[in-house]
């Protein structure tokens, strides 16, 4: 019988002046955080000192080494080491994260109430999560600016799993993420975090109601009651596993790294783009990206897939689509979730070259053009349009009663009024309100003929205390 061979835990000081003096370093094993979502792949070669230290500051103090999965550490040479098993050092640096202190909800509370206090609540967990995920990745970008390339892909796996964990957990939550629809400064940092954001909900609405689709023909024989949980004979499909879906959330918040490489001034050109320009543009998925990954040894298929073709065709005849190397039947469903994502985001921030959209018109835009295409697709674009909602947060869109009002919550959708029946702003703080479809009440109502007003010009007539509301509570 062969013997099993230890696992001996390294102090994680030790690994990082290993590999500061040029040792290389395999874990033989998955590393996970406490939440199950991979943290460091057991075959990743770490030949950087930066991937160790943010596993540091993330509270890791010890790494094991099996050797038996081809794990170890090796000098420059190839000769590989044999440590013995050091006693785990404290990390005085480590502090366990704060508990964010939220309101609670008393019985006595109305259904508007008790909406209002959940809204703000998610408002300030992810306005917590907005900062430091923009922090994290504005860092990430100044090393890949400093280092000629060298991406701190431990930094975008911490951040990603918050964002991950929290779309995940709260219903509904991506929408609370902060927009700047008003800014265009830091439009690479804020875009990264809004797909990711917005393609996860996405990614997760699809896998569930596509995987139920499958599983319900899979199951529809006579002889199986699709309501019996317990028989033995049902089949089960999941179209994304968890740790995919993790993975796809990656390549959300990677897919444009690529214009990290691209010149500024064509990025925020005004006016239209040459076709040289525009051959340059294409450039930050088909070649730059992929070959930023490559440098960074980060192999995983959803990740390349994402950002080489996350401006794909969806349909045949789709125009001003690149690479076309692929049949949009070809082209997976995450690939397709994060250009629906990327092209809303895109449409409702605000460039240095354009004002912001309304969100309730991007979504209509966008389930026009791509309606009525390959089945896979319409799976996509419904869930797509059921993730955002009809009326996405932060638009403003105009009551039956000529009311105006700015939208909190797409569940509802939960509203706060913002001017009277005329249309001249409101002098005073109005109470928000969630407009039942099924109300009898004709005049609370959304008024479906016209037009959503665009962001910019309604916060011109938002007197300033209703601003500083909407930037609490949207």
């Amino acid at each position: 019988m062969q013997a099993i061979q230890a696992t001996p835990q390294i102090a994680i000081d030790d690994l990082i002046g290993l590999v500061e003096s040029g040792h290389t370093i395999k874990t033989g094993i998955d590393i996970f955080t406490k939440s199950n979502l991979l943290l460091l792949e057991k075959d990743y070669l770490v030949d950087r000192p930066t991937i160790l230290i943010n596993l540091k500051k993330k509270g890791i103090e010890n790494l094991p080494i099996h050797y038996g999965e081809n794990g170890g550490i090796w000098k420059e040479n190839g000769e590989k080491l044999q440590l013995a098993e050091p006693k785990p050092k404290p990390n005085p640096e480590y502090q366990p994260p704060k508990i964010q202190k939220i309101a609670p909800l008393k019985k006595s509370y109305s259904e508007v109430e008790r909406r209002i206090i959940e809204i703000n609540n998610l408002k300030i967990i992810a306005s917590e999560k907005y900062k430091l995920a923009k922090n994290n990745i504005k860092q990430v970008i100044k090393t890949l600016k400093e280092s000629n390339g060298e991406i701190d892909y431990v930094i975008i796996q911490e951040t990603v799993e918050d964002l991950f964990t929290f779309v995940t957990e709260q219903k509904n939550g991506f929408s609370y993420l902060t927009k700047e629809i008003f800014s265009y400064d830091n439009y690479l940092y804020n875009h990264s975090i809004n797909v990711c954001a917005i393609g996860t909900a996405v990614a997760r609405k699809f896998n569930e109601h596509f995987s139920s689709i499958i599983n319900a023909n899979l199951n529809s024989t006579p002889m199986t009651d699709l309501n019996d949980e317990h028989d033995d004979n049902r089949q089960h499909y999941t179209c994304y596993y968890d740790e995919e879906l993790y993975n796809i959330s990656i390549g959300l918040f990677m897919h444009d790294l690529g214009k990290v490489l691209i010149d500024k001034s064509i990025l925020n050109k005004r006016g239209r783009l040459t076709k040289d320009e525009f051959i340059e543009v294409r450039k930050h998925s088909s070649e730059k990206g992929g070959e930023l990954l490559d440098k960074n040894n980060i192999k995983n298929p959803f990740i390349h897939n994402i950002t080489k073709y996350h401006h794909a065709k969806l349909f045949d005849s789709e125009t001003k689509c690149y690479p076309n190397d692929r049949k949009p039947l070809d082209i997976p469903p995450y690939v397709k979730i994060c250009k629906l994502a990327d092209i809303y985001d895109a449409m409702t921030s605000k460039r240095c070259y354009k004002d912001a959209f309304s969100p309730v018109s991007v979504v209509s835009q966008i389930f026009h053009k791509y309606a009525r295409q390959d089945h896979i697709l319409q799976y996509i674009l419904h869930s797509f349009v059921n993730s955002i909602g009809i009326y996405p947060p932060g638009s403003i869109i105009a009551l039956v009663n000529g009311q105006l009002v700015y939208v909190l919550d797409s569940c509802g959708p939960t509203v706060l009024p913002i001017t009277d029946s005329a249309e001249i702003p409101l002098l005073y703080k109005s109470d928000p309100l969630i407009i039942d479809p099924k109300s009898n009440n004709r005049e609370l109502q959304v008024d479906r003929r016209r037009s959503p007003m665009s962001p910019l010009e309604a916060y011109r007539i938002i007197p300033s205390f209703l601003k500083d509301t909407i930037t609490t509570l949207a």
